[in-house]
């Protein structure tokens, strides 16, 4: 009997112990198991990323002087491109009064230069002075403002066997130019005008400039600044 009692009085030591070695706190178990998860790589897994993105780095520092370089230092071979464009574009004139040299006048299409700083546009239709100075306006240009004889005398190397309306016409102040300039009372041997026909135009035949009644229709001379490029 008393074996009895001792073997049980064992086992209940056995499992009272067994009872003693078992977790009591499960959630400081849960924490241990987060602090070790949370542990730092070693660098050795790390090494590949950074010389990667440095790699990266150095590449694109390097393209950016690259192309820094190339756009501070023009090569020569394409400087001579630039120039032999310009030269088949440019309608060279005079020299340029600042430095002696050739200046290029850049007219748009269907515009005519014949030299000096000025492109004129000759219509191939026909309208009333009106509506001719309407279109001229609408390209940002006039009519053809006759001044001086040189200028006369450039327009009639291109005009054809047309009579071309111009920017000059009679109005309440007497007669002037489509940029408000009064037409000189100094005696022009080139212009001659009649009362009651207020609007004037370029008779081909000898290079002069007679008035007309302004609803007649002739073709028209525009005129415009040539684009300077030196």
């Amino acid at each position: 009997m008393s074996f009895q009692i001792m073997h049980t009085n064992i086992e209940e030591e056995d499992g009272y112990t067994n009872l003693n070695h078992l977790p009591q706190h499960p959630t400081r178990h849960y924490m241990s198991l987060n602090i070790n998860q949370g542990r730092s790589i070693p660098f050795a897994v790390w090494r590949p990323t950074i010389f990667t993105l440095f790699a990266l780095c150095l590449a694109l520092t390097i393209g950016m002087i690259v192309l820094g370089l190339r756009g501070s230092k023009t090569p020569a071979g394409h400087n001579e491109n630039l120039q032999g464009l310009k030269e088949r574009l440019c309608l060279m004139g005079g020299t340029n009064n600042n430095n002696d040299r050739r200046a290029c006048s850049l007219c748009p299409v269907n515009w005519r230069w014949v030299g000096g700083d000025t492109c004129f546009y000759l219509s191939e239709t026909e309208a009333t002075w009106q509506e001719s100075e309407d279109f001229c306006f609408s390209l940002n240009a006039t009519l053809l403002m006759l001044k001086t004889k040189s200028k006369l005398i450039s327009i009639s190397q291109i005009s054809q066997k047309q009579s071309y309306w111009i920017g000059l016409s009679y109005g309440v102040d007497g007669w002037s130019w489509t940029d408000d300039t009064k037409l000189s009372t100094k005696r022009m041997d080139w212009i001659d005008l009649f009362p009651k026909q207020n609007c004037a135009y370029l008779f081909y035949l000898n290079s002069r400039v007679y008035s007309e009644n302004c609803y007649k229709k002739h073709p028209w001379i525009c005129e415009k600044a040539a684009v300077q490029l030196i």
